[in-house]
């Protein structure tokens, strides 16, 4: 119960939203007020939350940190968004939906939907953590976001936080992936060449055009010393992509018959 309290008027004093009476029933009403998410179990919320850095010492341990639920988190946003992208993107191999999951999944975007939430100002610091200034860190909005899909999984159960992941995360997935004009061929080159155990591609200048404020580069790619593609931009990276897929294209195709 002290626990609770001591959560109870931290949330008083940072929460935008109305006035807290002090009772499980107006946390819960907060957090819904905040994610859309209702939780029958306030205590498990209020865990999603809970910095270890705010832990009692003497009552309490590590383990009454969010902690544990960002470890469930994490299983549970990686099945939701591999079952996303294998519904809605049927044609794609399972090289490249480990790629977009990667992109969808990372601690910058994660992040960045935790402040979207505004998750850092429910965040339940001790002083080292506010001295710490804990509420803007990439690192701990990311671990939250799982805290929280984790709690979500247990209180409500699997569609309940897949309907959640996706309502916050997955609605912008359009804005996260490249299209296909923009995708990342040298990384998908690198890819290719290290599942077939080959060498990796040198990529090297090998032009260029133009005066130094529109200049124009070619940039060649190489496999043991075998031009494989070129390709040309505006800028070396442009260039870099193009002459990547250039390459990619070549493997598949001629060099290996693949």
């Amino acid at each position: 119960m002290q626990l609770f309290a001591r959560v109870l008027n931290k949330l008083k004093s940072i929460l935008p939203f109305g006035s807290l009476k002090g009772s499980f029933d107006d946390l819960a009403t907060s957090i819904y007020e905040v994610s859309g998410c209702r939780f029958e179990n306030p205590s498990l919320l209020t865990q999603a939350f809970l910095h270890s850095s705010a832990i009692d010492q003497d009552t309490q341990t590590r383990d009454s940190s969010y902690e544990r639920l960002e470890f469930l988190g994490d299983a549970v946003l990686e099945l939701i968004v591999s079952r996303f992208l294998f519904e809605n993107f049927p044609d794609y191999s399972e090289g490249r939906l480990t790629q977009m999951r990667a992109q969808l999944v990372n601690r910058t975007i994660l992040a960045k939907t935790s402040r979207r939430l505004n998750f850092g100002k429910l965040l339940i610091l001790g002083k080292g953590g506010e001295k710490d200034n804990l509420r803007s860190l990439d690192s701990v909005l990311s671990d939250v976001y799982e805290s929280f899909t984790g709690a979500l999984y247990l209180d409500n159960g699997f569609e309940a936080a897949y309907q959640f992941v996706f309502d916050t995360l997955l609605v912008r997935h359009h804005k996260v992936l490249p299209a296909p004009e923009t995708q990342n061929y040298k990384g998908l080159l690198y890819e290719f060449c290290q599942k077939r155990k080959l060498s990796d591609p040198i990529f090297d200048v090998y032009d260029e055009q133009g005066p130094d404020h529109f200049k124009e580069f070619v940039i060649a790619v190489t496999l043991d010393g075998q031009l494989l593609g070129k390709g040309s931009g505006k800028s070396k990276k442009d260039a870099s992509q193009k002459a990547a897929k250039a390459a990619l294209d070549a493997l598949k195709t001629e060099e290996y018959g693949i």
